[in-house]
């Protein structure tokens, strides 16, 4: 027990001597900042203010509020680290330490708000808490997860969750690497006098890079884009996660991207036909042509023993040259012979004619507010196919039929219940955000289902985990190779729908310009989502706000957009890597022994109680 304590408060004071490095080095708040990143640096230690004073009207008295509850917590957290049971006591300070951010967050906003109403314009622009206040909610949360991991079954707790810890630790240890990389790239914004007032320059640029990254989370349309982004991000990360889940390295989701993009143009541009049959058919067809083209690797290698890898590549190049071909002229000579194809459209572009009207997926306006009324379509339908399902006490299969029979009534019912007028401003509006989404969300549902909840699934994983064990059980291998490869193509394909059918990048067209790189992106969304489903539609997200903001970092501070590129690729680095934690994170066998020890102790206190 004293070498557990000894531990823990050694844990807890090198992190109190981080905290109080960071409360005197970097800025607790931004009040005002410029275009190009220099602002005024508010710290209890020291303001850097690069015009001289403070902005007209603004107060800095509420730093003093905050600053010495700060310091006695941080004592009192220090001392209580080294008593009996310290755990149950660092909750308690953790949770502190949360109240003690949130007050002041409240303070400096109050601050501004008093500021902005005694003008006569808003005279802060661009106004954040900094990297000072930010340390104390880490800090916090550090306490937090010290108390968890020191309780009683903390660290059984902390393995079985191996699929989120070795994520996050992995993207905490790429933004800090990143932290340092914007550090040594990017000169300091503003001029500093002192040694101090430099290391606060630095310190705040590094922040405010970040923020700049993060910024779609509070923004209307920088939100709907990153949504935009991670649509086709979810459908490749499922294509390559359902491989991994089979033991097949799917790495044609390009390839598989393209086929279905040439699918849906052929039925979009060619088929007659009213809405609710081309659209579907057109989705439909995407689907099949990735889901064939996909299965096609399978099949060589259930029959021949030839390796999945090999053969995507190649079938990348070969979807490529056909695209290419369809595309790029409609007029080819072979042996003498001239063949005309009637797809290109006329002009110097390689693109294909316009997607009917019919066939296009809407856009996102268009489902949320058709007619520029609220409609309740979508709500309702999600609430009664929930319903439907959690309601229902039958086999599985019935649970997702009713849901999906609820989920259609309500949509219709909710279609012709009157709703208020909206009016979305032009900066909405612009965002091609498309009914795709919706398609990667059921993709999502259908992974969970098919892997987790039925036979098939349950195959497919003792496949991956155990092939041989596998066919001794009665699973036939080659099948399901065929089979797991078919839905993996499909699931690509459908990404294609996003671009093609929903005018995801600037026209309803197949388009050379189509981005179907993102097939290879979808492997490092699989391997942050540790290929679970809630796992990869969580990643893509991420890697859609990255890439929002870093639109927005490369224009305030001229830092270029690889950086997104950069931090991408060392999370794959670091989850390769296992984020470089103990093996019982990234070892199954080490972590089951961790479950039996903690099993064996549970079972010792039972028995010693009387």
């Amino acid at each position: 027990m004293w070498k557990d304590r000894k531990r823990l408060g050694i844990l807890v004071a090198l992190g109190g001597g981080v905290l109080l490095l960071l409360w005197y080095l970097a800025p607790w708040a931004v009040p005002h900042r410029l275009f190009g990143g220099e602002g005024v640096l508010l710290s209890p230690f020291g303001h850097h203010l690069p015009q001289g004073t403070l902005p007209p009207g603004y107060r800095d008295g509420w730093l003093s509020w905050v600053f010495y509850p700060s310091l006695v917590w941080l004592a009192l957290t220090l001392v209580l680290a080294w008593t009996p049971k310290p755990a149950r006591k660092l909750y308690l300070m953790g949770i502190l330490g949360l109240g003690l951010f949130l007050l002041t967050y409240l303070l400096f906003q109050a601050s501004v708000a008093q500021v902005n109403a005694g003008a006569e314009r808003p005279i802060l622009r661009r106004y954040t808490l900094g990297l000072g206040s930010y340390a104390t909610l880490a800090y916090s949360l550090y306490l937090l997860l010290l108390a968890r991991l020191f309780s009683p079954g903390g660290l059984a707790f902390l393995v079985r969750r191996r699929g989120v810890v070795v994520p996050l630790f992995s993207l905490l240890l790429a933004s800090l690497l990143g932290g340092v990389i914007v550090a040594v790239m990017k000169a300091n914004p503003g001029e500093a006098k002192t040694l101090r007032e430099a290391a606060m320059l630095k310190l705040d640029l590094i922040t405010y890079t970040y923020q700049l990254l993060y910024s779609p989370l509070v923004n209307p349309s920088g939100f709907l884009q990153s949504l935009l982004l991670a649509t086709p991000l979810i459908l490749t990360g499922l294509a390559v996660a359902l491989g991994f889940r089979g033991g097949l390295f799917n790495i044609g989701a390009p390839g598989q991207l393209i086929l279905g993009g040439i699918a849906a143009m052929l039925v979009g541009v060619y088929l007659p036909g009213p809405r609710w049959l081309v659209l579907p058919l057109a989705i439909l067809a995407a689907a099949l042509a990735g889901g064939l083209w996909g299965a096609l690797p399978g099949w060589l290698k259930a029959r021949f023993g030839a390796h999945e890898v090999i053969n995507t590549i190649m079938l990348n190049y070969i979807a490529a040259s056909l695209f290419l071909f369809l595309i790029s002229s409609n007029e080819y000579k072979f042996f003498g012979y001239t063949l005309y194809l009637p797809f290109k459209y006329p002009g110097y572009e390689a693109r294909s004619y316009e997607i009917r009207p019919e066939a296009r997926i809407p856009h996102w306006t268009e489902l949320v507010a058709p007619g520029g009324e609220l409609s309740f379509a979508l709500p309702l339908a999600l609430l009664l196919g929930l319903l439907g399902y959690f309601l229902t006490r039958k086999s599985l299969g019935h649970r997702v039929l009713l849901g999906l029979l609820a989920g259609m009534v309500g949509y219709l019912v909710g279609g012709f219940l009157p709703g208020p007028a909206v009016n979305f401003g032009p900066d909405l509006t612009s965002v091609r955000l498309n009914g795709a989404f919706l398609l990667a969300l059921l993709a999502l549902l259908f992974f969970h289902f098919y892997v987790f909840r039925t036979v098939g699934g349950y195959e497919l994983r003792a496949m991956g985990l155990a092939p041989k064990a596998a066919e001794y059980g009665g699973v036939l291998s080659g099948r399901k190779m065929v089979l797991t490869m078919f839905l993996a193509g499909a699931l690509a394909g459908l990404a294609a729908t996003h671009y093609v059918l929903g005018g995801g990048i600037d026209e309803y067209r197949l388009k050379q310009s189509l981005p179907y790189s993102v097939g290879f992106d979808g492997i490092a969304v699989a391997l942050m989502g540790q290929n679970t489903p809630l796992g990869v539609g969580l990643a893509a997200w991420l890697f859609g706000i990255l890439l929002t903001g870093g639109l927005q970092v490369n224009l305030q501070l001229g830092i270029s957009r690889e950086l997104v590129a950069v931090l991408q690729a060392l999370i794959v680095l670091f989850i390769a890597a296992g984020g470089f934690l103990p093996r019982y994170f990234t070892d199954p066998l080490r972590a089951a022994e961790v479950e039996l020890r903690e099993e064996s102790r549970k079972r010792g206190e039972r028995e010693e109680t009387p």
